[in-house]
């Protein structure tokens, strides 16, 4: 009876570790949710908004709803395909397609309504990334002319509804940009279809 009572005893123990472990570390993570910055996550869990960078592997501060981050424990290792999809120009295609189906508003830069280079701006500014609310014109001036782009790069095009540079895109690759184009925010093709005979070249900012 003692030897089964201690079995008994030790299979307590075991569990209550075991699940002690499982909250543990599913208290090492956080879901982002809308409003939330990496300060006020900081203070909740009581580290620093550099500590969750650091784990995180973060390059600014920059987070959006529905992200998950490590908020204590250990650095965790992070390899280079992991690296390379959670690189700044990845998480701006992120943000980005959160608002495809936006309706297209001339002058709008808002979740309300973008025009083309308003959709940049925004998208721009949420990933964290300070530049002006300007032209498709302007940000083709200031940008660094590419001609093999990366994701997350600016597309331009030419003689659209004006004469010059008329519109802009940002790059996702696959020969694809996301932009608010027609009625909508929306992905198409850079060099087939309607824009392949507009198409001025890349940019980078």
């Amino acid at each position: 009876m003692k030897n089964i009572t201690k079995k008994i005893g030790a299979l307590a123990l075991s569990t209550a570790i075991l699940f002690t472990s499982v909250t543990s570390a599913s208290a090492a993570n956080y879901t982002v949710e809308r409003g939330d910055t990496l300060f006020k996550i900081a203070l909740q869990h009581g580290t620093t908004y550099q500590s969750i960078m650091e784990l995180n592997d973060l390059t600014s501060t920059a987070i959006f709803a529905g992200q998950v981050l490590q908020v204590n424990g250990s650095p965790k290792a992070t390899s280079t395909a992991e690296k390379a999809f959670t690189t700044p120009k990845t998480d701006v295609i992120k943000i980005a397609k959160k608002y495809l189906g936006t309706r297209y508003v001339f002058g709008g830069k808002s979740p309300s309504g973008f025009d083309c280079s308003g959709f940049v701006y925004y998208v721009m500014k949420q990933s964290g990334k300070s530049i002006a609310r300007t032209t498709a014109e302007s940000y083709y001036s200031k940008s660094k002319k590419v001609s093999a782009p990366q994701i997350g790069d600016l597309v331009f095009f030419s003689n659209t509804y004006k004469a010059g540079i008329s519109h802009v895109g940002i790059y996702i690759g696959n020969g694809k940009m996301i932009s608010a184009s027609g009625s909508k925010v929306q992905i198409e093709p850079i060099k087939s279809g309607y824009w392949k005979k507009y198409f001025t070249g890349y940019g980078r900012i």
